[in-house]
């Protein structure tokens, strides 16, 4: 099983690149990746390279942050130690929603990257 990173630049040309990376994933323009049984099956099979990316490109906070726009009840709290990324993910009502949109992230990213790369 090759890269994901890769296989999102295969899969996508540069035009559908520029778009996805101006518009968003969540404005159709992700044609091949536009439903959850999508974007979970590539959750399944990289998420250790989704979570590594997304986080290396976003910051780890990314992540608790994303999770608390899913309904994390854990919120950051200055006077105490705040929680990881892992506890506030798990505290996610709703996983799956949480990782299409974490997939949806990793696709713009890479998406941006491929035009970056055209220049």
């Amino acid at each position: 099983m090759g890269r994901l990173v890769d296989l999102i630049k295969e899969t996508y040309d540069h035009n559908a690149c520029l778009e996805i990376a101006s518009s968003g994933c969540s404005e159709g323009a992700c044609t091949r990746h536009n439903y959850q049984a999508d974007t979970l099956l590539l959750y399944l099979s990289y998420s250790e390279e989704i979570i590594k990316y997304t986080s290396d490109k976003l910051g780890s906070s990314f992540l608790s942050n994303l999770a608390r726009d899913f309904g994390s009840p854990l919120k950051a709290n200055n006077d105490q130690d705040d929680f990881s990324w892992q506890e506030v993910v798990s505290a996610c009502p709703n996983k799956d929603d949480y990782k299409h949109a974490l997939v949806w992230k990793f696709i713009e990213l890479v998406a941006k990257e491929k035009t970056l790369e055209h220049y």
